[in-house]
């Protein structure tokens, strides 16, 4: 049974520009952007999420959350409460709205089933964040969670919530428009708490924060203390605006591209596509009915459609011990058939972002190919909430990367104190 409590949250104060304050989650900034965002804002939270590599950044982060709460720069709530949260964002030419509700869950091993994961997790992540949790004794970001809400008792209650004038009103540089409300109204607290005990969670994004704030809190023997809860943000399954983009692989190996089109062409039909636009209209239509995928090399002008022609032989390629349903997931075909048995990488090639990296901008990947920085892009089509859900559901996890949930949640609209007043 879940437990989602309200928080005493740690917000900025209100003459801090939250349009340059918030930052993505540590996990999708490169060194670029984590230059960017420090020239951006001396109060950007980037500082606090992921502080640069000079002497100990750990202890740099402790250093400016102290400075920040002793000059005001955050200040921290009297009292606990719920915070509706939305999202006003575009992608592909159509316009979306997300509601979230943050507050704090109880930590549970995954296998209480309060908590259900969909993706295997990296070990390097985890040991940064752990690293980052000690010394900071603050979630800086949330754990993203959907719910199915279904008895219709929990989406009700944020909306109505929403109906209001916001506590905080932005926009930022991507046009996109956030939105918060506190909600402390206790006899609405109370509901939303109930309402989610009776819901299975799922985490769409923050597998490697859960595990490590699960770790810490043991760790600590936290008990019933602050150090036994998690910051999430949790959104109602059917929310319009839950969009999942694929996650596509990029690859560094040097391998001709003819010798891999034979391999494919084993287990593969192999087409060719003029532009990029017409192989994922073809991928989209295919992957309706069958595994289809795109692939791109450095070596060759042409964009590849792969489609899946004969699902037995390939599952001489994927875990026999796996259900039906996880081995006809794309990202599991795409990891093992693809990448492991046509392009030849092992586990710790998989495990290495200098090898196999990703990206859920099909444009961008294609370019990285074009420019010569990866030899290979395979492009996945995206996996719908449900279909997560339904792994999540029979107690297994999808390979790493399987899902992006667009956007992401920005670090540095709330953060989760773990210690005293």
């Amino acid at each position: 049974m879940a437990d989602v409590q309200p928080l005493e949250a740690i917000r900025y104060a209100p003459d801090v520009d939250l349009s340059r304050a918030v930052c993505p989650p540590f996990d999708t900034i490169a060194p670029k952007e984590q230059r960017r965002l420090y020239d951006r804002s001396r109060h950007n939270a980037v500082r606090l999420e992921l502080p640069k590599e000079r002497g100990d950044p750990y202890k740099a982060a402790a250093k400016t959350l102290n400075q920040w709460l002793d000059k005001g720069t955050l200040v921290r709530d009297e009292t606990p409460a719920f915070y509706a949260y939305q999202q006003e964002f575009a992608h592909g030419g159509e316009s979306y709205r997300r509601r979230l509700l943050f507050g704090r869950l109880r930590l549970e091993p995954w296998d209480s089933g309060a908590v259900l994961p969909h993706e295997r997790t990296f070990r390097g992540p985890k040991e940064d964040r752990l690293k980052l949790l000690h010394s900071l004794r603050l979630n800086t970001s949330p754990i993203f969670l959907v719910y199915p809400d279904s008895r219709q008792q929990v989406v009700p209650l944020v909306a109505r919530a929403a109906g209001v004038e916001p506590t905080v009103q932005f926009s930022d540089e991507d046009g996109f428009a956030h939105s918060l409300w506190r909600i402390d109204d206790p006899n609405i607290v109370a509901s939303i708490s109930r309402g989610l005990q009776k819901e299975k969670l799922y985490v769409a994004d923050g597998h490697h924060r859960y595990e490590t704030a699960l770790a810490y809190s043991e760790e600590r023997q936290a008990g019933d203390g602050r150090e036994s809860f998690v910051l999430v943000a949790l959104a109602a399954a059917d929310d319009p605006g839950l969009l999942v983009l694929p996650i596509h692989r990029l690859v560094d190996v040097d391998l001709p591209v003819e010798n891999v089109l034979k391999l494919l062409d084993t287990l593969f039909e192999v087409e060719s596509r003029p532009s990029l636009a017409d192989l994922l209209r073809d991928m989209a239509d295919r992957g309706r009915m069958v595994n289809s995928f795109g692939l791109v090399a450095a070596g060759s002008p042409d964009f590849y459609l792969l489609t899946l022609l004969d699902p037995e032989a390939a599952e001489t390629y994927l875990p026999s011990e796996r259900s039906p349903t996880w081995r006809r997931l794309d990202a599991a075909i795409a990891t093992n058939v693809i990448l492991r048995h046509t392009l030849g990488l092992d586990r710790d090639q998989l495990e290495d972002i200098r090898t196999v990296w990703y990206g859920e901008d099909a444009e961008r990947v294609v370019a990285e190919v074009r420019k010569g920085r990866a030899k290979y892009a395979v492009l996945l089509n995206p996996i719908s909430p449900q279909r997560v859900m339904a792994i999540a559901d029979g107690g297994e996890r999808m390979p790493q990367k399987s899902t992006f949930f667009y956007p992401k949640i920005p670090t540095g609209l709330l953060f989760h104190p773990l210690f005293g007043p």
